[in-house]
Parts: structure tokens; sequence; C-alpha cells
């Protein structure tokens, strides 16, 4: 199964993980890099978190025949908890879906080729909606790495 990353957010301690998922963001994301590089924004995988991944990846390594705590965090509704995960500013994180988006309002990058640009578009300003209210606040988040999708 692939990953699909979803977007999080952290604002005191009250947790989301917004339900929508981003598949053309997770497919092009070495793309999307490139392109924010070359922008001088940086890169977009910096705010990925796979701790969930890591997570599932350690259970299956583990014997069948042990047993795994798998209680969940009440906090999260997740096996991890918000200390277990990585988080990022928000106003670092809308520095480059901003130029991104920016950008791929005025071109059709060749870093992106091939790519459904109307689609990443939606996916990127999706959240930039979701970030922007909590730019000011002091927020964090990051690009939710989860399985399947």
């Amino acid at each position: 199964m692939s990953a699909c990353l979803h977007l999080a957010t952290l604002h005191e301690r009250s947790f989301t993980r917004h339900p929508e998922p981003l598949p053309v963001l997770t497919a092009c994301l070495d793309g999307l890099d490139h392109l924010g590089k070359a922008l001088g924004a940086g890169s977009l995988s910096q705010f990925v978190d796979i701790t969930e991944l890591e997570l599932q990846d350690a259970e299956a390594l583990l014997d069948a025949a042990e047993t795994v705590d798998r209680s969940v965090d009440p906090e999260t509704g997740l096996v991890c908890a918000l200390e277990d995960m990585q988080w990022f500013p928000v106003s670092a994180g809308m520095v480059i879906l901003e130029a991104l988006l920016n950008h791929l309002a005025r071109n059709q990058p060749r870093e992106l080729k091939g790519v459904d640009l109307t689609q990443l578009a939606a996916e990127l300003v999706y959240c930039e909606q979701q970030l922007r209210p909590l730019e000011h606040e002091g927020a964090q988040f990051h690009l939710h790495a989860v399985v399947g999708d």
C-alpha cells in the first residue's frame, strides 16, 4: 500500500487531522520540492511527518506472537501522541504554499509535467485555506503521511 498525505494542524493542544486526502500533492512531492527550491521558497517535503508510518513498520517487524500495544492517544485519536509527531510553524509552510500557488497561477512548470495542475492547485489552495487563519495564532502543522486513502 502506498502512503497519502493529509494536512494536520495543532493550535495550543487542539489537534486536527483534516479529512481531505492530498493524492496529487503526494504523487508530485518531488517535483514540488524542485520547484519550491527553484523559487527560493524551500521544499514542501520538509513538513512531512512519517511517525504513523514508522510505528506501523515497527509493528510489522515484531514477531506475531508478541503483544503490540495498540492503545489510542486520547488527544489525537491515533496510536501516536502529539509529542511523538514533528510540528512546524504554519508561517513557514505558508511561505512555500504561497510561492507555489503564485507560480502555478502563471506558469506550467516543467518540474510538474504530466500533473493535473488544476487538481494540484485545488489541493494547495485547500491547505492554504486551512492554514491561513492559524498563521497569526502561532499554530503548527505538518503533512501527515498515512497508509492508503
